[in-house]
């Protein structure tokens, strides 16, 4: 496999995180968690606009609609580019010292949101399904930072995971997409033999899982039975979360953590465009 790279964004990152592909605006939105912004990349230019946003940006999630959810320190908030100003809608978690980390929409539409303790004390982590309503229920917990949430609706199956270095470990369950319900949950994979921690993830028209090895320089990929698959190495030490453009499959959209002095060059902390041929 024949890999090439690119930075795609004329905008870094001190943290980016959560890429989401827009086929109607045919775009790529992203954030920057520690930075609290906002991003929107043109993939024709690799220009980005960014807005400020109030809290620490953990996750975001485009509605059918053409909404977007943000998963904020204090709760999920809807964005509105017009006006660059976030509403929040519903805030899930009370306890003042977590975060919200990775989330994603299943396929009907429900945002799945992980949250975190912020200092990292104790495995107080959560998963929530945010109903389109705003209705939500807590799902799992006992995380130390739950991540890696990704669907497969050809399996009918829902993934997470834990990155903290004692966990590393990722999870399957059967999904009811009716009703929202996970069941069945079991071990699908661990990544203790990488050298990389999972962090976000994706799951391709394959129902192969790739997931960022964050620490690893790799996004590592396992297929629908755990079996893991070769690696595809990066330039950058600290992947965090992939996405891809579904027409064009061999195409994976990367955010990375920034490592470097931003005077120093060095493509961590952009949004990276990885070709696979």
């Amino acid at each position: 496999m024949t890999i090439t790279f690119e930075v795609f964004s004329d905008h870094w990152a001190h943290l980016g995180e959560s890429p989401v592909w827009s086929e109607t605006e045919n775009c790529i939105w992203w954030v920057d968690t520690d930075g609290r912004k906002l991003l929107r990349t043109d993939p024709a230019t690799g220009k980005t606009s960014a807005w400020d946003a109030p809290e620490a940006v953990g996750c975001i999630a485009l509605r059918t609609d053409g909404t977007l959810l943000a998963g904020l320190a204090t709760g999920i908030f809807l964005f509105d580019p017009r006006t660059g100003l976030f509403k929040r809608v519903c805030a899930p978690e009370s306890r003042p010292d977590v975060r919200f980390n990775d989330g994603t929409l299943d396929p009907a539409g429900r945002l799945w949101a992980g949250t975190m303790q912020r200092q990292m004390a104790a495995p107080a982590g959560a998963i929530f399904c945010i109903e389109p309503d705003f209705s939500h229920r807590r799902v799992f917990e006992d995380f130390w930072t739950p991540n890696g949430l990704a669907f497969d609706p050809i399996r009918q199956r829902m993934y997470f995971s834990d990155s903290h270095p004692s966990v590393q470990t990722i999870w399957a369950c059967d999904y009811d997409l009716a009703t929202g319900t996970p069941s069945n949950r079991r071990l699908f994979a661990t990544t203790h033999a990488f050298a990389g921690r999972p962090d976000g993830a994706f799951v391709d028209d394959g129902g192969v899982y790739w997931i960022a090895g964050v620490g690893g320089s790799q996004l590592l990929r396992f297929a629908p039975t755990g079996e893991p698959l070769e690696p595809v190495e990066l330039p950058v030490t600290h992947p965090t979360k992939l996405v891809m453009n579904r027409t064009i499959p061999r195409t994976v959209f990367v955010t990375t953590r920034r490592m470097a002095d931003p005077d120093q060059s060095d493509a961590s902390g952009h949004l990276l465009r990885c070709v696979l041929s």
